[in-house]
């Protein structure tokens, strides 16, 4: 099963990833919609490694578990030279030029390939104060994007992202810290459904508004699980119904993905130690989704 430990949430945001997805999503959708699958099964590890050092030059580690892709890059910086004195300083320059090509690459060889994994995981890390940085996607969602099934910002909502301090990156050249595993669906939407709760207050007419203390996802004994600590720190025109748009939240992604096989969704608000449990019926029947 997908852990799902995150660290440094409320510092490197998912959505200011957009910028680097929206570029690997525009060489996908500019690619000729004629390609037929060319790479074997097999095959897919090698030639993510063999495409990213010969046009690249970047040494990445590949590893192919049951459901998911693995990629491991080590690099000797990740963060901006200003993260944390400037707000719009996140990430540094050529470590984003770095990792666009990486996704360039996944992308080219999964919507190539005859059996794509179903799932795949980018593990950046700076190896010399010990930082992981980690993108979570699904093929299946690559393929949609480059067929024109779903919008750029969309397919950015869909990643999961995580960072977190890690001393086993120092010196890592070869990915001795990655740790394996598989990536199921239900894991995957937990998270991402997680990071959503989180953008949905940082972003549009509520950005500002809000300050999102934690937003925490997993799923255990068929039940997603949502645990939460959301401020609102100035008054909106309308009120927000917490509850409900974090079940709109969780609806949405449920249905889009076509998962039944749960119990319930349960959400826990961490502020007033609020326990709210819906139904799969409920979930499923919500006419506002």
């Amino acid at each position: 099963m997908m852990r799902s430990k995150l660290y440094l949430k409320n510092s490197i945001k998912p959505v200011l990833l957009f910028n680097l997805i929206f570029l690997f999503l525009l060489f996908l959708s500019g690619c000729d919609n004629s390609i037929k699958p060319t790479y074997k099964e097999d095959d897919i590890p090698f030639l993510v490694k063999k495409i990213c050092k010969e046009e690249y030059k970047l040494d990445v580690v590949t590893i192919r578990s049951a459901t998911t892709l693995w990629i491991y890059a080590p690099l000797p910086k990740i963060l901006h030279k200003e993260y944390g004195a400037k707000d719009d300083k996140i990430f540094d320059e050529e470590m984003m030029e770095k990792m666009r090509n990486i996704l360039t690459t996944v992308g080219r060889v999964l919507i190539s390939s005859d059996n794509a994994p179903e799932f795949f995981a980018l593990l950046v890390s700076d190896i010399n104060i010990g930082l992981d940085y980690t993108i979570i996607g699904s093929a299946l969602d690559i393929k949609k994007s480059y067929s024109g099934f779903i919008p750029w910002t969309e397919s950015n909502r869909r990643y999961v992202t995580r960072a977190k301090i890690n001393p086993a990156a120092i010196n890592d050249t070869t990915g001795e810290h990655l740790e394996v595993m598989d990536i199921y669906l239900p894991d995957f939407l937990a998270e991402q459904i997680a990071g959503r709760i989180g953008g949905r207050f940082q972003e549009g007419a509520l950005k500002g508004s809000f300050k999102v203390e934690k937003t925490d996802g997993v799923f255990k004994d068929d039940k997603f699980i949502f645990e939460y600590s959301i401020n609102q720190t100035r008054p909106l025109k309308n009120k927000i119904d917490f509850k409900n748009e974090i079940l709109n939240i969780a609806a949405y992604c449920i249905k889009t993905y076509e998962f039944k096989d749960f119990s319930a969704v349960e959400l826990k608000n961490l502020l007033n130690s609020e326990d709210t449990i819906v139904g799969k019926d409920f979930i499923w029947s919500d006419p506002a989704n």
